[in-house]
């Protein structure tokens, strides 16, 4: 994990439990005698990310539609400290902040679902102002009312329609807006089928039977999970949007699933005219992920 955070010591599934009484339903002793939680279960993953966000970023309230993609908190605010440092280490910005005259970074997270996570780490752990887009109405509803009835979010998080289920950018950065960065974990398959397959192999590789149809332990609704032409055009896509965004843009950041699209990535940047990139490697062995960033 990056050294910044917090979650890198083992989780006080106990003392957790105690907050949400519920999730001691999911508690487990692993062979080697270590208290934890049965994680084939998407509620157990949905529990202890409720549990994190009371107990240590003092939400009032937090909770999703079953069904609903429920990505870990500890894994995800790996991605927001690296945006840290990548603005950290922006010399321009480093430059502003000595004089003074530093902005306020403004943090655009492109399909926030309803979980609101990227946005409400984001705002409590740097004090960015955030905006979440989806195109879901069911998740902008939840993800709206996570952002209302919490004071500490409310005046720090805008949660934004995205009225065209084919566009990125367009229609959610509005005219005059300034974002330091984007952020995005976009959908990795092609289709339902290809997201039931993954889950399938998934729970094999891990010895449990698979049901009728099997799921991800996160959860995921098709938006969130799959998109026509899967994750390799939804890359080309939103690289080809952002040069049309370049002046109000900073950063733009993306999550990429295989190391193989880094190479979709680069020829598109050269179709569009783009020198600088960067990547972020994080996690580490069968989870490692990368992070894409670029200016336009």
């Amino acid at each position: 994990m990056h050294p910044k955070n917090r979650y890198a010591e083992p989780h006080d599934f106990v003392g957790l439990a105690a907050i949400v009484p519920d999730l001691a339903s999911y508690s487990i002793t692993t062979p080697d005698g270590r208290s934890s939680l049965d994680f084939t279960h998407p509620q157990a993953v949905r529990l202890l990310n409720k549990a994190l966000l009371i107990r240590d970023y003092g939400l009032k309230y937090w909770d999703i539609p079953e069904g609903n993609l429920c990505p870990g908190v500890p894994g995800r605010l790996d991605y927001i400290h690296a945006i840290g440092d990548l603005l950290g280490d922006d010399t321009a910005r480093t430059q502003g902040a000595k004089k003074g005259k530093q902005p306020p970074v403004f943090g655009l997270d492109v399909g926030t679902g309803a979980s609101l996570i990227y946005p409400i780490l984001g705002h409590k752990e740097y004090g960015w102002r955030m905006v979440g887009t989806d195109v879901d109405a069911t998740s902008l509803k939840v993800a709206t009312a996570i952002a209302q009835f919490n004071p500490g979010l409310k005046n720090g998080i805008i949660v934004r329609k995205q009225t065209d289920r084919r566009a990125i950018f367009r229609n959610v950065i509005l005219r005059g807006e300034h974002f330091t960065f984007t952020m995005c974990n976009p959908p990795f398959f092609d289709s339902a089928e290809a997201a039931r397959a993954a889950a399938g192999l998934k729970w094999k590789k891990l010895g449990v039977e698979a049901a009728a149809s099997p799921t991800l332990n996160f959860g995921g609704q098709a938006n969130e999970l799959w998109t026509e032409g899967g994750e390799p055009a939804f890359l080309r896509q939103m690289i080809q949007e952002s040069t049309g965004f370049g002046e109000q843009v900073d950063w733009f950041t993306t999550l990429v699933s295989k190391k193989g699209y880094l190479k979709i990535a680069e020829i598109e940047f050269g179709r569009h005219g783009i020198t600088q990139t960067k990547v972020i490697g994080i996690g580490r062995g069968g989870k490692l992920r990368r992070i894409l960033c670029w200016k336009v």
